[in-house]
């Protein structure tokens, strides 16, 4: 393998000033910095529900272009959703950033790099991780993965021979990526258009991407492309990104979540707390306003349209425009009137759809600075008596009997990946190890003090085990912090702990896409985030854009090459006071 440390980073190198503000450590803490407002902006332009990457990336655009005083509310006590970083016990680990793709755009498609440059104004750096980025293990066998299909195919064809059509299978990934197209088209499809003509419209022009949304991953890896049930496990190691094994995920969106990392993994500098950091400045100098510890009782309407918010505390924010980035679950069925959700059929859409997957987690915190690997980890789970390299059995076994023992796991260090993290946390070390569980250990663990003990030991025990196996350079080293649970996300009011939104099955990506949409319904709301488009960082970033052009009716928002940033120095450093200014209008 190569080696694990090398620098290899793209966008930062030691010495190079920073473009972004104060990098938040030790020293400068999010649970310190963010403070409940005392007084809230009254008669907002808009209101945003929720600072994930969703709600952050609307209220900058808002900002920028409308010069819109936007107030943003987060009911959690530190802005970023999936971006914002746990503060425990003197160390922080990651709630859901660990590795996004598509941030060179020098390379590749590159689509991803250029908005979030628009929504942080450039002040945000991005470190790339090695080539080899992602390692899986199914027992005792170990498969790199490079950002490279040439690299990949290489050793596919090395190791797999006359396996599969490993060609055809980049061939068709790149077609379905392609066709997407035609799915993103369906978000704006103005609402007096019959759903009959919409749907027709997609089932002519959907292409590879709806066809194989139809198709499950192991049909099309075993059936049409030819691989052996081995090589086509190996290819189907990141189901984790997904929640769905091979004999129910759909090709599509498999092959897109393969296809984000083509090019390269990027992590952050600084950490993912970084990307609130750099936001809210930009929101606030607009006349707007972030208000965490603000949580929304419920969504005003009146008439079929929105009058504005009601808190948690009582307090009324009166406003004509409402995005709420916290769900679709939660806005229509915990936020509007049940009448109100009844009636335009929202309601009875959940009969019909799911939640992704909760996650269970450990965080290990070392008291010293430890060498570890940049690459991220995948650990299959394995049992004596399920076949090796059959992953949807072994995944059910794991969850249907609890079976700990054997559990599979992904692992990384966030110290190691963020360049700067012993700048921000001097002489510590951190790694993480996530895995899949059903919602209701959770709900047992809640209501269970006993029950909650032994899965905590039993989480720590075998997750630490699958943590010692891939980094061995923690071997004999005793952590100071060692904390086990399930869950542990970025949105705790998520519909039973999901972490990905609406499960990401192919119905909903089909059968559900024509009121998964950014505008609802009820005149003045709006849907941002992972549900009206797609699930993850990427996915909810550009679902902002989806809302502005359908807020605007600006479709060529989404083809027109947005401003790009370089910062300016302030008192001889980069930083967002001010500093950025646009370079181009590419």
């Amino acid at each position: 393998m190569n080696n694990p440390n090398e620098t290899n980073q793209l966008f930062w190198s030691p010495g190079r000033p920073h473009l972004g503000p104060r990098f938040l450590g030790e020293r400068n803490l999010s649970t310190k910095k963010y403070k409940k407002p005392h007084k809230l902006l009254q008669n907002p332009d808009a209101i945003v529900i929720g600072s994930g990457i969703g709600g952050l990336s609307i209220a900058s655009i808002l900002a920028q272009k409308k010069k819109m005083r936007v107030l943003l509310l987060e009911a959690n006590t530190i802005p970023g959703g999936c971006t914002h970083c746990h503060e425990l016990d003197g160390f922080e680990w990651n709630s859901g950033i660990d590795s996004i793709g598509d941030m060179d755009p020098r390379v590749g498609r590159g689509v991803f790099r250029p908005t979030i440059d628009f929504i942080t104004q450039g002040t945000l750096e991005w470190a790339k991780m090695p080539d080899v980025h992602e390692v899986c293990t199914f027992g005792e066998d170990v498969y790199e993965w490079f950002s490279s299909p040439e690299k990949n195919i290489e050793w596919v064809e090395r190791r797999f021979p006359g396996q599969g059509n490993i060609r055809e299978y980049y061939r068709l990934e790149e077609s379905i990526q392609w066709w997407a197209w035609a799915w993103a088209v369906t978000k704006l499809i103005p609402g007096w258009v019959p759903e009959a003509l919409r749907e027709l419209f997609y089932r002519v022009l959907g292409g590879d991407w709806r066809k194989y949304m139809g198709r499950t991953v192991l049909e099309v890896f075993q059936n049409e492309l030819g691989f052996s049930p081995k090589l086509a496990s190996v290819f189907s190691y990141m189901y984790g990104n997904h929640g769905r094994t091979p004999v129910n995920a759909p090709f599509s969106f498999h092959a897109a979540n393969l296809m984000h990392y083509r090019d390269g993994a990027y992590y952050p500098v600084g950490g993912p707390g970084q990307i609130a950091e750099c936001v809210v400045p930009i929101v606030e100098r607009a006349g707007g306003q972030l208000a965490v510890n603000c949580a929304v009782e419920q969504i005003l309407i009146e008439r079929n349209r929105v009058q504005g918010v009601r808190l948690e505390s009582g307090e009324e924010i009166r406003c004509p425009l409402v995005i709420s980035d916290a769900s679709a679950h939660t806005t229509f069925m915990e936020l509007i009137d049940r009448e109100i959700a009844v009636r335009h059929g929202y309601a009875q859409k959940f009969d019909d759809i799911r939640p992704s997957p909760a996650h269970l987690y450990l965080f290990l915190g070392y008291d010293e600075e430890i060498e570890l690997p940049k690459q991220i980890f995948w650990q299959m789970p394995e049992y004596p008596d399920v076949a090796p390299y059959d992953l949807d059995n072994a995944d059910l076994e794991y969850k249907r009997n609890m079976r700990l023992e054997g559990m599979g796991g992904y692992l990384l260090s966030p110290s190691a990946r963020d360049p700067v993290y012993r700048e921000r946390y001097p002489g510590k070390s951190t790694v993480i190890v996530l895995a899949e569980a059903p919602y209701a250990w959770a709900q047992k663990s809640w209501a269970d003090p006993e029950f909650k003990a032994k899965l905590e030991a039993d989480i720590a025990k075998n997750l630490e085990r699958i943590a010692l196996r891939h980094m061995p350079q923690l071997e004999g080293k005793t952590p100071v912090v060692r904390r086990a649970g399930v869950p542990m996300g970025c949105n705790p009011r998520a519909w039973e702990s999901c972490s990905l939104g609406l499960e990401p099955s192919g119905d909903r990506f089909v059968k559900h896409t024509h009121w998964l949409r950014p505008k609802t319904k009820i005149k003045g709301l709006y849907l941002t985030g992972q549900d009206p488009f797609s699930a993850g960082f990427a996915g909810s970033m550009f679902s902002a854009r989806i809302t502005y052009a359908a807020m605007t009716g600006n479709w060529f928002s989404l083809i027109q090459k947005v401003p790009r940033y370089k910062a300016a120095p302030i008192d001889g450093e980069l930083g967002v006071g001010g500093g950025a200014r646009p370079i181009s209008a590419e």
